[in-house]
């Protein structure tokens, strides 16, 4: 925990603050204590968003749902004020750690503990359904093991039962790897739905690894939409059969919350008092924790400190995806206990990246050139992802894909598409039909359609496709390459492709547990690269490139799969862009790397942004557009930086999307923003060559 600054409240209600636990993008969480002595995390709402009716609106849901219910194994609320001038909620102040933090510290559970947190957690949910609420976000970040047993946690997306919205239209609230399928798909989640997430977190209790494996984020959905789940390190026979029964696709299928009780059946020890029940390396953890927090009192009378520089971004848990919804919760800030932005308990020490640093501006001359909003036009209820064809603009939402003329904003067209990213190469673009799976290629500019075709087992094209003169390639557990033409397949080869595709005259790289060159022409294996969780591939200048999950970038030779060079800090590859003989990566720092693609040696280095934390959609999101690096930061602006220096050119507030980078068409460049819009802007008049 750290000291008050001099900004902070002195109190929230009738409880006096005595120092800080964390903070994230819609408030800030203190220790407090009662007039009678209690200690508790207090939740303060930002002042920014005390006159927003939205947030306050929000903001008293997500306490009505919590104080809706009263389970053992839920963290209680004591006490909240949504009306007050600046709104808080008071929650219950529980030493622990969380399940995730457990596991990836101490490693999978054994069985014996395993059917004990089932027990926990079964009875919690049913505790959270008998109160009409649906949870939504069950996971392993939102199970703390406390010495009074296991505690759900994070009522920040939970909605009444009765709900059948869950969110903004095209937005997907939850967390990838432990969304049931009809969560995935958008529709209305009801206590099923928390079901099927109960098992996938009693399989990774289990074994150690998410069930549904980890990579791209449209990977891991997929594999939540087929049920592929990998449970074979489950071996306690009666645990695979009640996770089994959870991980049912169907939601009618699956047992309810108090079904899971009993075929869990009684134990001969069935307190969950204490620690007695957890491995001996957690419970010590959660004994020292405890121990730590009795000792913690003494932090109030810490001085206060000067206030940082400026505040975490905004973030928004009711409409954000996946992805940000996860950088949200983490967002929370480090101390002993914490409550998320959306407002439920978390246990910030768990987050082993380092704590955020105030935001800093980018060196060199103030940016004050702007530039020039040709066109605006909205498209949906939340961010798009954008992707050009020709002289086409192509706004990627949920459920459908809007093609815009670049030079006018004008609607050419829409059709429905899945959950998975358009692809285009030239004026054709590549959509993917949702239910049906089939994959048709159409004329950007017209809507035409060139050919439809189906896709087989393994080939529908989570990567790709991607193109290389007359040949398209693309698939999940398996490359399919087809002709340009008329779709007939040419070759398929049995590699899995699930984490990136990319293509450079007659060599296909396919990216899963190990980069694999493929020739083109036939789909025969060149060479092998292995390396551990990887991000995407990018192909240039004779080189593959990659990064790892520990931010190692890797250049492999494309003619050998021999490796050239890496580096430690070379960040992430998802929005990887390569020039004329450098590339640029972005960090989780904030920081844009431009490097030699032959060498790897530093160009130069720039610090944009706020630099929130370590995965993928934290860090600044890329597109490389002639001479020009255009970077969307996490501080809600848009830098366009010099490519060859780094140096700032112009600068556009914007809250642009992190999931896909600017592109560029027509002398315009285009942002998907946060509010469901599309802007496209020009040069300022007097911006800098």
């Amino acid at each position: 925990m750290d000291p008050l600054l001099p900004d902070d409240p002195p109190e929230a209600g009738p409880y006096r603050l005595l120092a800080r636990l964390g903070a994230g993008g819609m408030g800030v969480v203190y220790l407090g204590r009662s007039r009678g002595g209690r200690t508790v995390a207090v939740k303060v709402i930002r002042s920014r968003f005390v006159d927003d009716p939205r947030y306050r609106a929000r903001f008293g849901r997500e306490v009505g749902a919590a104080r809706r219910v009263a389970g053992t194994f839920t963290a209680p609320v004591l006490d909240a004020d949504p009306d007050a001038p600046a709104p808080w909620l008071a929650t219950a102040y529980l030493p622990g750690l969380s399940l995730r933090a457990a596991v990836a510290a101490h490693g999978a559970m054994p069985p014996d503990a395993v059917r004990a947190l089932a027990a926990g957690l079964a009875e919690a949910l049913a505790a959270i359904h008998g109160a009409g609420v649906v949870h939504r976000d069950l996971k392993p970040e939102n199970v703390l093991l406390t010495a009074g047993g296991p505690r759900v946690i994070d009522f920040g997306i939970a909605r009444p039962e009765e709900a059948t919205a869950i969110t903004r239209p095209g937005a997907v609230v939850g967390t990838p790897g432990f969304m049931a399928p009809e969560q995935v798909a958008g529709e209305a989640v009801g206590p099923p739905g928390d079901v099927f997430t109960l098992g996938a977190v009693l399989a990774y209790a289990a074994t150690g690894s998410e069930p549904f494996g980890t990579g791209s984020i449209r990977s891991r959905q997929y594999r939540v939409m087929t049920v592929q789940a990998d449970l074979d390190g489950v071996t306690e026979p009666l645990l695979a059969e009640v996770i089994a029964a959870c991980l049912r696709r169907e939601p009618e299928r699956r047992p309810s919350a108090g079904e899971v009780l009993e075929m869990l059946g009684p134990r001969e020890d069935s307190s969950l008092q204490g620690t007695r029940w957890l491995p001996a390396p957690v419970a010590e953890a959660i004994d020292r924790r405890a121990a730590e927090a009795a000792r913690s009192v003494p932090a109030a009378a810490a001085p206060r400190v000067a206030a940082p520089a400026a505040d975490l971004p905004t973030a928004d848990p009711e409409a954000a995806p996946a992805i940000d919804r996860r950088t949200l919760i983490a967002g929370a800030g480090a101390g002993v206990l914490a409550v998320s932005a959306g407002g439920a308990l978390l246990w910030p020490r768990d987050d082993p990246r380092p704590r955020t640093a105030a935001k800093t501006r980018p060196s060199g001359p103030a940016p004050t050139p702007r530039p020039v909003l040709r066109w605006k036009r909205k498209v949906s209820g939340y961010y798009p992802d954008l992707t050009v064809a020709g002289a086409t603009v192509l706004a990627k939402t949920e459920r459908a894909v809007h093609a815009l003329d670049a030079r006018t904003g004008r609607v050419r067209w829409e059709r429905e598409a899945d959950s998975l990213p358009v692809s285009a190469a030239g004026d054709v673009v590549f959509v993917t039909a949702p239910v049906s799976g089939r994959l048709t290629a159409v004329r950007a500019a017209t809507n035409r359609t060139l050919w439809t075709k189906s896709t087989g087992p393994g080939e529908t094209p989570v990567s790709g496709p991607v193109v290389s003169g007359s040949t398209a390639f693309y698939g999940y557990t398996k490359v399919v390459a087809v002709d340009m033409d008329d779709g007939a397949t040419r070759w398929t080869a049995d590699i899995s492709p699930e984490n990136g595709l990319a293509v450079d005259g007659d060599l296909v790289v396919a990216l899963n547990a190990a980069l694999v060159g493929l020739d083109a022409r036939t789909g025969r294996t060149r060479w092998t690269y292995k390396v551990h969780d990887a991000g995407t591939a990018h192909i240039g200048h004779g080189m593959v490139f990659t990064s790892d999950s520990s931010g190692v970038l890797h250049a492999v030779r494309a003619d050998t799969g021999r490796p050239a060079w890496r580096r430690p800090d070379g960040g992430s590859s998802f929005f990887l862009q390569i020039g004329d003989g450098v590339l640029y990566t972005s960090s989780a720092d904030g920081t844009v790397l431009a490097c030699e693609t032959a060498t790897g040696r530093t160009v130069w280095s720039r610090r944009l942004g706020n630099g929130e934390g370590a995965s993928y959609g934290r860090s600044s999101t890329l597109g490389l557009h002639g001479g020009t690096l255009h970077v969307s930061c996490t501080d809600r602006h848009v830098y366009a930086l010099d490519a060859s220096t780094g140096r700032t050119r112009w600068v556009y507030a914007a809250e642009a999307t992190l999931r896909s980078g600017p592109v560029s068409a027509a002398g315009l460049v285009f942002l998907g923003t946060r509010d469901g819009s599309v802007h496209a802007l020009s040069e300022p008049p007097h911006a800098a060559p």
